[in-house]
């Protein structure tokens, strides 16, 4: 019996907050991604090294609220989409992790 298996991937977006609207209505769009979790998640650090995109609160607390989108699909749908993202969203704070699921 021959399995046609396509490459699956997981890809993990983080957001600023003022993003996650945006972004949900651009992933309920996608054909090829059949749904997603998000999360409320702290971010640690900073953009590039630079404090000064950190506001009062977040210097003194060490963190950034963030919102944590995970989906898994065929990988080729996923970059084709990180494709897309970084386009739409140029310029933004968007953080992606994308990686090969070797078993789902």
């Amino acid at each position: 019996m021959t399995q046609n298996i396509e490459a699956q991937g997981l890809l993990i977006l983080i957001v600023p907050p003022s993003l996650e609207e945006s972004l949900v209505d651009v992933l309920l769009q996608q054909a090829e991604i059949s749904g997603f979790t998000s999360s409320k998640v702290n971010g640690h650090g900073t953009v590039r090294g630079d404090a000064a995109t950190l506001s009062i609160i977040e210097q003194v607390t060490g963190r950034q609220q963030r919102v944590q989108f995970m989906m898994h699909a065929n990988i080729v749908d996923l970059k084709n989409l990180v494709s897309s993202l970084k386009s739409t969203f140029r310029s933004t704070d968007i953080h992606y992790i994308l990686m090969p699921i070797l078993e789902c």
